[in-house]
């Protein structure tokens, strides 16, 4: 697989948000130079996915919604940076099985957990599906926060505006972070149960910890 275009669109995507955006960037030593893991941002604009293929220093594969890929010149483009369809609310076990295997494979995988833009522009809270993906594939998370997409192209805006756009990424956290609670002992099935509710409480709890971090980065913005 070749990734020329990929670095093509990112040196393009780079002259455009420092020229036009003052990007200013963060925390790029977080980002290890070898290995998986999972970039989980807050998402406010149509703006972010490629800020954030412009700002990471390593090569990003993206989660993105597969109702996009009906539109013949957005799909070709998508495809050609190598973005994974995902059927948002569905639970999407094929979109999942790809992205473990990528990471398995030594990828990165940038994903948007609130599940969606923000139209208000607020931060939101991260869904569980960061702490499932994380699990599953045993890689680490990195949370990352950007500022001011939503300022120079917000949920209803017609044109881009004049805006300073930053990125902060944060220390990677482990997908070890939170331990699975024990299940105890008894019948096969309570037991299974119970399994299945300790596993949805880690997913929730790395969630909430990304959370966490995204408010923790967002205040650090504001007192620098």
């Amino acid at each position: 697989m070749t990734y020329w275009f990929y670095y093509l669109v990112k040196w393009i995507l780079w002259v455009f948000f420092h020229l036009g955006f003052g990007l200013e960037v963060r925390g790029q030593d977080y980002i290890p130079k070898t290995g998986p893991f999972i970039l989980a941002s807050n998402h406010v604009s149509f703006l972010d996915p490629p800020l954030l293929g412009a700002a990471c220093p390593r090569r990003l594969r993206f989660m993105a919604r597969a109702d996009l890929f009906g539109k013949p010149l957005l799909a070709a483009f998508m495809r050609g940076v190598h973005v994974i369809p995902l059927k948002r609310g569905e639970g999407d076990l094929n979109a999942i099985r790809t992205a473990v295997q990528l990471l398995h494979h030594g990828e990165a995988i940038a994903m948007f957990p609130e599940g969606g833009r923000q139209l208000s522009g607020q931060l939101g809270v991260a869904r569980r599906g960061v702490g499932l993906l994380a699990m599953s594939a045993e890689v680490p998370v990195i949370p990352v926060f950007v500022h001011g997409t939503f300022e120079a192209l917000g949920a209803h805006a017609t044109r881009l505006s004049g805006a300073k756009i930053r990125v902060a990424f944060g220390p990677p956290i482990p997908y070890t972070k939170a331990l699975v609670p024990s299940t105890g002992t008894g019948d096969a099935q309570p037991m299974a149960e119970a399994g299945d509710r300790a596993r949805r409480a880690l997913h929730e709890r790395l969630a909430e910890i990304v959370t966490h971090e995204w408010r923790r980065l967002a205040a650090s913005r504001t007192s620098t």
